[in-house]
């Protein structure tokens, strides 16, 4: 469980380690680490890195040192940071609690990571709630650090549980978060948000 509170960051990031520097986009912040969004994560669990990234656009640059907490293949990785100065610190706490705040107020809610685009066929089971139990083949179109969006040709309503079957015998539940439509182009593909993906 988490100690530490965190908030969406949507900012560009340098990761230097054994000689090595690599670009990503932070997806979220605390004061304890932060996930980074990488198509290819360089860095094994256990290594040390230096993050050069800015709170905001146009404000001078925080470098962390940090530890490669885990890493989720073509998604990115989770860091710890390892030394935190106490004005760090307070820029990144302030940073969580003005997010916070605006969330609390109503703010829109922001995509929490990118997404990869990818073609991964799985089997889709579920019960709607006025009707029966579906069971389909079908695939993920997109993925990311907290779900997926699949296709699906049933029609499925916002809150619903799933449960994902991957080929290799993986299994996800989920719950349904975004349907889409035929007027924005997406009809037939479901958000949905997974545990343990």
């Amino acid at each position: 469980q988490r100690r530490n509170p965190r908030a969406d960051l949507f900012q560009e990031i340098a990761c230097e380690g054994d000689g090595v520097v690599v670009h990503g986009q932070v997806a979220d912040i605390s004061v304890g680490g932060m996930f980074i969004d990488l198509h290819q994560a360089l860095f094994a669990a256990g290594s040390r890195v230096t993050t050069r990234f800015a709170l905001h656009a146009g404000e001078p640059r925080l470098a962390l040192k940090a530890e490669v907490h885990y890493v989720q293949e073509r998604i990115g990785m989770g860091i710890r940071v390892v030394r935190l100065e106490g004005h760090e610190r307070d820029r990144i706490a302030g940073f969580v609690d003005e997010a916070t705040r605006r969330k609390g107020q109503g703010a829109p809610p922001l995509r929490k990571s990118a997404r990869v685009f990818v073609e991964v066929p799985i089997r889709l089971r579920g019960a709607r709630t006025n009707g029966p139990a579906f069971d389909e083949q079908t695939s993920i179109i997109t993925l990311s650090k907290h779900g997926v969006c699949v296709r699906s040709g049933f029609p499925l309503d916002v809150g619903m549980k799933l449960l994902l079957e991957t080929p290799r015998g993986g299994e996800f539940r989920g719950s349904v978060v975004w349907v889409g439509s035929v007027a924005s182009r997406s009809g037939g593909q479901v958000g949905v948000q997974c545990r343990g993906l």
